[in-house]
Order: structure tokens, then C-alpha cells, then sequence
């Protein structure tokens, strides 16, 4: 099956994939090979998939993915998912492969937003409530995928 994912910035991943876990709004949603087709509201969080071109190693070749159970993850914002029979192709506004930053600086980054809510609460303007829940939940998914970073690190190190 087909995995196409895309943001703002371009594709990411293109490439056959034995399965995907993605989030919705109200499951974490697999897709396997001849999956009924399907479209549905993708929420910030860790998409997974299992590339057929899977290595012995942490990474496909020339690339940053970081893997977690032979399963590709990936920290993402919401977006869109189509499948039909042989195809799955994930629009999202940004998705983050690897963490750039340290768990300091993201925890700084959650506590200003958390700051940030508190505030945008007194002023009742649910957009502005929502958007900066969806950035707290991007964040959030940033945090995880740092962890299973620091998890595979610590794994090669101790080797």
C-alpha cells in the first residue's frame, strides 16, 4: 500500500508501507492493505507506519525517521486522511520527524502555552481556545517523540 505524506512545507514520506496508526478525534485508526476507502479528521498526535523497505537498523538510509518497533513515528498537527483500496495519503499543516529541541526547552515551550490558555480563556474567543489546544497537543506529541528518541539513544549507547 501506498503512503503519501504531505504538509505545507512538501511530501515527507512516499513510499509502500505494510500498515499506518494514525489519530482521530476518536480512535487511533490502523490501515492495512485493502482498507475500505475512508477520509477522516487527523489530530495532533503520533502517526505510525511500517515502510516495506524496513532495515536492521534505527533509520531507513539517508534519512532522519526514527523508529519505534520497526514503525516509522512521527509527531504531526491535524490534517486530513483519504485511503481507497491500494493508497493512504495524509495532508497535515506540519509534522515533526525527529525533535530539534531538548526536553528543557520543550517544557518551557508547554508551560508558556499552558500561560497562554489560562489567558485566552478570560477572553472567551473559542477559535483562539481551540487553536492553542491543538498547539499544546502538537506540543505534547513533540514531548513523546523526543522520548522514544532519548529511549532508542539510550538503547545504542548502553550497547
Amino acid at each position: 500500500m501506498l503512503l503519501k505524506i504531505h504538509t505545507v512545507h512538501g511530501v515527507i514520506f512516499d513510499g509502500n508501507v505494510e500498515m499506518v496508526e494514525l489519530p482521530t478525534k476518536v480512535w487511533v485508526l490502523s490501515i492495512l492493505p485493502h482498507h475500505n476507502p475512508l477520509t477522516a479528521m487527523i489530530t495532533p498526535w503520533i502517526v505510525k507506519f511500517i515502510p516495506l523497505e524496513k532495515r536492521k537498523s534505527e533509520f531507513i538510509a539517508d534519512t532522519d525517521f526514527l523508529f519505534e518497533d520497526e514503525k516509522i513515528t512521527i509527531a504531526v498537527w491535524e490534517g486530513t486522511i483519504y485511503t481507497d483500496w491500494a493508497v493512504v495519503i495524509l495532508f497535515v499543516a506540519s509534522a515533526t520527524i525527529t525533535p530539534k529541541s531538548d526536553r528543557e526547552a520543550l517544557e518551557e515551550m508547554k508551560q508558556n502555552l499552558e500561560k497562554q490558555i489560562k489567558e485566552i480563556r478570560a477572553s472567551w474567543n473559542s477559535d483562539e481556545i481551540e487553536r492553542a489546544y491543538l498547539n499544546l497537543q502538537k506540543l505534547t506529541a513533540d514531548m513523546e517523540l523526543l522520548k522514544i528518541k532519548e529511549r532508542k539513544w539510550g538503547k545504542i549507547l548502553r550497547k
